[in-house]
């Protein structure tokens, strides 16, 4: 029922095996360094953060670059390895324009905003309408209103429409 897969059985490699490989290595192209008997390999040349850090004009450089090209703040904090604050200020001060990937919207009509005053005969339609089993975007099209007008008009009547067909 629930069965394990068995692991391959690793089997000893005999010497042969091991200078069939390397010879299959080499005639590939393959390039092993041979070190002398007490002596150790060069020293492999690691990536730490001290030779990454990149000085100030290189980040303005880099700023005004990625800039041009169109990158939003986001990248800018992964590619400048900076805060938000900080990139805003040194954008400020160079005079450099930081495109935003959000547009700007325009208001929502807010609760302070008077609505079109619907009148009783047309609530009367909506319900109907709804009591027929149209949907509040099949109703707003038939009576000539936004779909926002006729869920008003359910809340101001008590009247809930449904939002999709029967």
């Amino acid at each position: 029922m629930n069965s394990k897969p068995v692991p391959a059985l690793c089997l000893p490699l005999s010497p042969l095996d091991l200078a069939a490989a390397v010879e299959d290595f080499v005639a590939q192209g393959g390039v092993i360094a041979i070190i002398p008997q007490g002596e150790t390999a060069e020293p492999v040349e690691t990536v730490t953060p001290e030779n990454l850090t990149v000085t100030a004009p290189e980040k303005l450089q880099l700023l005004r670059l990625l800039a041009a090209k169109g990158a939003g703040v986001s990248s800018l904090q992964y590619s400048l390895k900076m805060n938000r604050k900080d990139i805003r200020q040194l954008a400020q001060q160079h005079d450099i324009k930081i495109n935003f990937s959000r547009p700007i919207q325009a208001q929502r009509n807010g609760p302070d905003t008077p609505l079109r005053d619907i009148d009783d005969v047309t609530a009367g339609h909506a319900m109907h309408y709804s009591s027929l089993g149209y949907s509040t975007a099949e109703i707003a099209r038939i009576l000539g209103l936004s779909v926002r007008e006729v869920l008003d008009i359910g809340k101001a009547y008590r009247f809930e429409f449904s939002n999709h067909q029967v």
